[in-house]
Order: structure tokens, then sequence, then C-alpha cells
């Protein structure tokens, strides 16, 4: 009888390591898979473009966001950023060889909404960038609160001002709703001195900038003060202040380029409102990385900004170029 007892407790035990083993392998095996899928996920970026340095910010956010996370990132934009129907080819390419996730930063966002419905139908999670798109199905929106942080720019130029005085807004292609936000904000601002707007498209463009500009001061030599809805414009601009001998009009530019942050420092710029692309870049991909793994994201991130004058410009420059010497 013995014996027996002796017989049935060994085949119990090696029942349970049994099991016990089997468990453990199935758990090893489960790791290998979540990691393999992990290192697999291959996310595409389509940006306004690739040429200017907030761009390039803006993927440096991205590249180090994926290499945190073991992730691949594709980035593609087009030479300049009114091209916005390369960029819906950009975001079809995507599409077209399995991007896990897309993030896109449309430069039309109306133009936009059609491929990203069809990525919807593919369960391609979609992260939207920089500038928000009408598009219900998206796993977020991360960028600027640009109307607010216009009215930011009104406020420092505010005092410099009197009632009445003309100032010049160049601002990015018509019918973008970022540069309608940003140019909204700054006009509504100082709504109460009741000055005189002049507001001219220069499409984003730094030349484009200086002809307009130049035009301007030809026309309106009292002019007081210029406003610019991104930094390319901006530096367009200060060159035909240059141009025209009038370089002691106040001028703001808007995103907080290394150029842009430069023409500060020189007392080019009197201000300039810098947004954050390294955030947007690096919580873009953290947010389509949750998606994928099926982690709850915010609808909205406000990636912030800050008015940068000669009081810190330095601090700003010494952070934004650590982001950029690390791009290759």
């Amino acid at each position: 009888m013995k014996m027996i007892r002796k017989k049935i407790l060994v085949l119990t035990l090696c029942s349970v390591l049994f099991l016990f083993a089997a468990c453990n392998s199935g758990e090893k095996d489960n790791t290998s898979e979540t990691k393999k899928s992990d290192e697999s996920y291959k996310f595409g970026v389509v940006l306004m473009t690739l040429n200017s340095e907030y761009w390039k910010i803006q993927m440096a956010g991205a590249k180090d966001a994926a290499e945190e996370l073991g992730v691949e990132v594709s980035f593609l934009g087009p030479p300049e950023e009114t091209q916005f129907e390369q960029q819906v080819k950009m975001v079809e390419d995507h599409i077209a060889t399995g991007a896990d996730a897309l993030i896109v930063a449309a430069s039309q966002p109306d133009a936009m909404v059609s491929v990203l419905k069809n990525a919807h139908t593919k369960k391609i999670p979609v992260v939207i960038a920089d500038a928000d798109v009408n598009f219900d199905d998206k796993v977020t929106f991360i960028g600027t609160e640009n109307y607010d942080a216009a009215k930011l720019g009104g406020e420092y130029l505010d005092e410099l001002l009197n009632a009445g005085d003309k100032v010049a807004i160049i601002r990015g292609q018509s019918g973008s709703k970022l540069h309608d936000e940003r140019t909204k904000g700054f006009q509504d601002v100082l709504k109460d001195k009741n000055i005189e707007f002049i507001v001219q498209d220069a499409q984003s463009d730094r030349v484009k900038a200086v002809n307009i500009m130049e035009n301007i001061l030809t026309s309106n030599p009292d002019i007081k003060a210029v406003f610019a809805t991104s930094d390319e414009m901006a530096l367009g601009a200060y060159t035909a202040l240059e141009n025209k001998k009038a370089t002691d009009i106040h001028l703001i530019g808007f995103d907080g380029t290394p150029d842009g942050l430069q023409a500060v420092q020189e007392g080019k710029m009197l201000a300039n409102v810098a947004q954050n692309p390294y955030q947007i870049g690096y919580q873009s991909v953290q947010s389509a990385y949750k998606a994928k793994k099926g982690e709850e994201v915010e609808k909205r991130i406000d990636s912030g900004v800050l008015v940068i004058t000669k009081d810190n410009v330095e601090e700003e420059i010494k952070k934004v170029n650590g982001y950029l010497n690390n791009m290759p």
C-alpha cells in the first residue's frame, strides 16, 4: 500500500511540474510575440515639408520617441507646404506599404479627410499633428492652440501701439486653418485699439514675404509693426525692412525656429511666439504607439508655446540646438 501511495505522489508531483513548465513556457512565448510585434511596428509620418528647421525639430522628437519605444518611423513631405496634393499621395503610399499607424500634419486639412477615412477602414490608427483635421476617427490631435498663441504675440506688442496704428500681418496660405487662427488671434487681442490691419498671403515662403513686405511698405510707409504667422515669412519681412531702411518697425515671428531665435538674439525681431515642435513629434509617436497597444489616448494634447524675447532667447537656442544636433 505504501508503494502505491509513493507512485501516486510522484505522478502528482510530475504533473504539477509539467503544468508549471507549460505555463511558464507559454508566458515566454507570449512575451516573445509581444516584443516581436512592438519591434515590427512601422509608423508613416507625413509632414507639411521636410525642408525647414521647424519640421526637422518635429522629426527629432518623433525619432527620439521611436527609438525609446523600439518602433520604426518613415518620414515623407513635399518640397513646399503649398503642395498639399503631394501630401495626400504620400499618405496613400504609407497605407499601400502597410504602415501600422499614420502621423499626419496636413497643409490643407479638408483635402486630407478622404484618404484618412480610407486608413480608418483599414484599421490604421491616425494621429493628427500640428494642424487639426475635421476627422472624427483620429486617435488625437497634438499641437499648438494657435489662436491663443497668436494672442500672446499681440499682447506683447500691445503697449507699443497707439490707437489707429497700422499693422501688417504676413500670413500663410489662404484656407489654412492654422494660419487663419493665428491671424484672428493676433487681431482679436488688439481690437480695442482700432488697429488698421493690412493682411497679405505669402504662402509661408520667405522670398515671397520679401516682395510682399516691400510692396506694403511702399503703399504704407507709416506701418508701426509686423506680425508674421511663421518664422520663414518673418525673416523675409525683415529683409524687406532692411531693404527699405525701416528696421525700426517692430517685428514678431511665430514658430521658434533656430533662424527665428537668432533673429531675436540679434535684435532683428522684437519677440517670437515659439511652438514646441519637438514635443509635437515626440507625443505623436507616443500616442500612435499607445493606440496600437489598445491604450487610452487623450483626444486633444496641447504642446504649449512660449514667448521668446531677448531675456530668454539664449536658453531657448541652447535647447533647440540640442534637438537638431541629434539629427543625422
